[in-house]
């Protein structure tokens, strides 16, 4: 199988983003599954690591506005192929500039992307069987594929991947023709969303299926009041939305890879060493482990709410941000005035925070996250492969293939889920039963364990097979 991928963002960041990491975990396992993808992204100068070890290997011009573009590549990574023009991505931001407001011509950079990249997968002599599509900035291949490229692509159908739906971009209905849309389309059940262009509108209008990176996301997209009526818009395409839990890296979180000792002894090696970095005793207590980042949610509000309560608990709260959260200076007053029970663990944007993120989740018993934004809540699947239950609501991404903790459950279960994950009184009280299984049922805590860590495995290769199966339902 053949397919094409449009992204505006993937490859060997210095930085990488969420998306990017997504998008390169993804092309991976698209290969590793023997699928020939050619993933094209912007050639970002100012963000790709070892400039100097890529070369253009084609040059051509686009049919849609009619630019000139490069095509560049890296022989130590033939999955990633870039799309290059000095005028759309020689700017120093991908977006714009960080607190500002986003490029004006964002529309015309991504479309010329898309259209470039169908320009050069013409050129490969490649007869593709799909075209996937991520994010708003890769929306528009869909369209394209029904006015400017029709000839060549418009049998082949498009997928279109919705990583976070808060993000999308807006324009005038005065350049529909210069991004390719037909026009014809610029109403409510297509992608005119309050007398403008919606890109991500687009995006699922012209879509044959539409992916979110959770079944529970996909949910609650269909069941939540989304601003500007965009709710009735999903429902009204509900038939072609899909939720595909998106996996990880297990090379990268499964702490006892290595050494593979048996879970219990591993998680008991794993709190010693996360005690000694913090210079901290937990004694007999259960860890609880926070993780505050963008992504987060309400999870810092819901943690403040209850905080003088879990500390006076047999708990040991470890709270992981950067000096940059608004909440850094809260937290770490906080954790002086228990030092005994709560700790503030440091992260930086950083390799070494990897590190550190998976040493705290190995070392903790519990993760508290409340109500995340994250759509794939990625973090919980990070605290799984490192053989830690997670605290969440049964709405949040992947929760919805959790077992919950029950005395009746307890041969399956791997978490200890909440009705409202957004309510602190519901997390102090499971959290409160967490605490009494850790302290009192010690057979079914260390099944728990297990369960999470050996039990629930989810890597990238299980999503992209479950991607090859929505293709191969439409017989490609």
């Amino acid at each position: 199988m053949d397919i094409l991928v449009v992204s505006p963002e993937a490859g060997n960041w210095e930085a990488p983003s969420p998306l990017v990491t997504a998008i390169n975990r993804m092309t991976d396992a698209f290969g590793r599954s023997g699928t020939n993808v050619l993933t094209c992204s912007p050639f970002y100068k100012s963000h790709l690591m070892f400039i100097e070890n890529y070369d253009c290997v084609f040059q051509g011009t686009e049919r849609l506005q009619g630019k000139h573009f490069e095509v560049w590549r890296s022989k130590s990574d033939p999955l990633h192929t870039y799309i290059y023009n000095e005028d759309y991505f020689g700017r120093p931001y991908v977006y714009g500039p960080p607190h500002s407001l986003p490029y004006g011509d964002n529309h015309l950079r991504f479309a010329f992307l898309a259209s470039a990249a169908l320009t050069y997968a013409i050129e490969t002599k490649i007869k593709f069987n799909a075209i996937l599509g991520h994010e708003w900035g890769g929306a528009l291949a869909g369209a394209l594929t029904h006015t400017v490229y029709n000839k060549e692509f418009g049998n082949v159908p498009f997928f279109f991947t919705v990583h976070n739906i808060t993000y999308d971009f807006h324009v005038s209905t005065s350049e529909i023709e210069a991004i390719g849309l037909p026009p014809e389309d610029n109403n409510m059940d297509g992608y005119e969303f309050w007398g403008k262009v919606s890109l991500l509108k687009a995006g699922i209008c012209y879509a044959h299926k539409v992916l979110f990176p959770s079944p529970g996301y996909r949910d609650a997209m269909l069941n939540t009041n989304l601003p500007g009526g965009l709710s009735g818009f999903l429902n009204h395409n509900a038939s072609k939305l899909i939720g595909i839990q998106f996996g990880v890296s297990y090379q990268v979180w499964d702490f006892n890879a290595q050494d593979r000792r048996p879970i219990k002894e591993a998680k008991r090696k794993a709190k010693e060493i996360l005690a000694k970095n913090l210079g901290s005793n937990f004694g007999n207590k259960l860890v609880l482990y926070v993780h505050l980042d963008e992504e987060a949610g309400n999870t810092s509000e819901t943690l403040a709410t209850v905080l003088s309560d879990i500390t006076k608990l047999d708990v040991f709260i470890i709270v992981g941000l950067t000096p940059e959260h608004p909440e850094w200076n809260y937290f770490n007053d906080v954790s002086k005035q228990y030092p005994d029970t709560m700790q503030v663990l440091q992260l930086d944007p950083n390799f070494e925070s990897i590190s550190k993120l998976r040493g705290a989740l190995a070392g903790a018993d519990v993760l508290f996250a409340a109500n995340l934004r994250e759509p794939s809540s990625s973090i919980i699947l990070k605290a799984l492969a490192c053989g830690t239950l997670p605290l969440t609501g049964y709405n949040v991404g992947v929760a919805s293939s959790l077992d919950d903790y029950a005395p009746e459950t307890a041969g399956n279960a791997n978490a200890f889920l909440v009705e409202d994950a957004n309510a602190p009184h519901l997390m102090l009280r499971r959290l409160k039963d967490a605490l009494h299984v850790y302290q009192t049922e010690v057979a079914d805590w260390d099944k728990a364990v297990v369960n999470a860590y050996s039990g629930f495995h989810y890597e990238w290769d299980r999503t992209i097979t479950k991607y090859l199966l929505i293709l191969g339902e439409l017989g490609l």
